[in-house]
């Protein structure tokens, strides 16, 4: 039945085809998810963007802990009439779909905050055609598609219940959930590193989890720094004020994430410690420099 799909998939192949594909699976990468959440914290609610990216962020954590669990192959790489396209993006394993799982809890969430039926119909719909687009491409068994879509549903609900119970309770407790998720994320990190070095010899793919770890760890832990010491408003400024910072905090994000990629080895620590400051930039960094030179406002607190 698998095969079967790949195959009608392959048959009606063509470069228009391709690149509509191409071009939808892209709202299920890191780039457009990065230009999202980023405005939605920075420039409309700082809770909200904080929900958003959380879920999202660590739904791609266990999505990576399932595909080095499972450690399934992808189609192009098991069937030899299947030549997958945009295969740069697809550099783990195969099950469940990352692209799908992230997409899905991203959309889900974003539905839960807007609450409108027009963008819930839309997000299911567009959450449909990435999934389509990964087997479509051959880099993703349908099986893969149907996983990220469950996992994907149950992050944004689970993240999405946790951050509304715990938001508004200014007592340590969210921090101290959070906290203890990270921490286990990042021993994970470490743990998972000596393995596939010492008993594997670097044969696991591992790369888009130390990814993940990082950015998870420079957000969360930035989150809670900007909270403690900067405490901006995302709302009091005008719009051209937002898409001023927005475009200037997205420049250095771009600079950060190519810029220590040319300067740093290629290698997993390398890979953390960058996508790591990101995290850090996005939550904690921006908002400190943004105040300082007045791009930001601090929020008045009522006593």
């Amino acid at each position: 039945m698998q095969e079967q799909m790949l195959s009608f998939f392959n048959k009606i192949s063509n470069p228009f085809l391709d690149k509509a594909a191409e071009m939808v699976t892209m709202l299920g990468e890191q780039y457009f998810f990065i230009l999202v959440i980023s405005f939605l914290f920075w420039n409309i609610s700082k809770r909200e963007g904080f929900k958003l990216a959380a879920a999202f962020i660590y739904s791609s954590v266990l999505n990576n802990i399932l595909k080095i669990s499972f450690h399934t192959l992808r189609p192009f790489e098991m069937l030899d009439y299947i030549s997958g396209k945009r295969v740069e993006t697809a550099t783990g394993y195969s099950f469940p779909s990352g692209h799908t799982q992230g997409a899905t809890t991203f959309f889900i969430t974003l539905a839960q905050i807007l609450r409108r039926k027009w963008f819930t119909i839309a997000a299911i719909i567009v959450i449909f055609l990435i999934g389509l687009t990964r087997i479509f491409l051959g880099v993703h068994w349908p099986v893969d598609v149907v996983g990220g879509i469950i996992f994907g549903v149950i992050m944004a609900f689970v993240f999405c219940t946790i951050i509304d119970n715990y938001y508004d309770d200014r007592s340590v407790l969210l921090r101290r959930i959070f906290f203890r998720i990270q921490s286990v994320i990042v021993l994970l990190a470490f743990g998972l590193y000596i393995f596939d070095l010492v008993y594997l010899k670097g044969s696991m793919k591992i790369d888009d989890f130390f990814k993940i770890a990082g950015i998870s760890t420079g957000a969360i832990y930035g989150f809670f720094a900007e909270e403690w010491w900067v405490d901006f408003s995302a709302e009091d400024a005008s719009w051209f004020l937002k898409i001023t910072r927005w475009l200037i905090g997205l420049v250095v994000t771009a600079a950060i994430m190519v810029g220590l990629k040319i300067v740093l080895p290629q290698h997993h620590l390398a890979d953390f410690l960058r996508y790591g400051l990101v995290g850090l930039w996005i939550t904690f960094l921006w908002p400190a420099v943004g105040v300082k030179i007045r791009l930001f406002t601090k929020r008045s607190r009522v006593d």
